[in-house]
């Protein structure tokens, strides 16, 4: 079992869930610190490119714009739950559900995803994140796609 791959993937979220809601421009910068060095230079996102938030983005700076793009669209309603799987070799699997509510059209939707993120070094290479049902996102967000396929 890998506990340091899991406790990294364990820090990262720890620090992003909180971030997107974050207000005070202090913390935030802290955090984003905090969170860049848990990110390899290269590290790449990549979720289904139908819902709005979706597509590939490689590298720091992408990430920085995926999450600007997260919290352009939606708001965190409540917390996320998390459950985190040691994969085996440099794989953690995290079990994530929340509600999201669209910033564009006020309707709240409820996600479930599976995560497969890859450690290599103590820090995230990739994530690829799978939605349990994209339709209900779609519909929640104004039936708007990915910007960044």
């Amino acid at each position: 079992m890998s506990t340091e791959n899991v406790d990294v993937v364990k820090r990262f979220e720890s620090l992003m869930v909180p971030s997107l809601e974050e207000e005070d421009a202090s913390a935030s910068q802290r955090r984003l610190g905090e969170v860049l060095e848990l990110l390899d230079p290269n590290v790449a996102f990549h979720a289904s490119p139908s819902i709005p938030h979706g597509g590939d983005y490689v590298g720091h700076a992408r990430f920085l714009e995926m999450g600007e793009q997260f919290r352009e669209l939606w708001t965190l309603v409540g917390g996320v739950e998390l459950e985190y799987l040691d994969a085996g070799g440099d794989r953690v699997i995290t079990l994530a559900s929340f509600t999201a509510e669209s910033r564009h059209t006020g309707r709240s939707v409820p996600v479930r995803m599976v995560e497969v993120i890859t450690v290599v070094g103590g820090k995230i290479t990739e994530l690829v994140a799978y939605y349990y049902d994209t339709v209900p996102i779609i519909e929640a967000g104004g039936g708007v796609l990915g910007r960044h396929r």
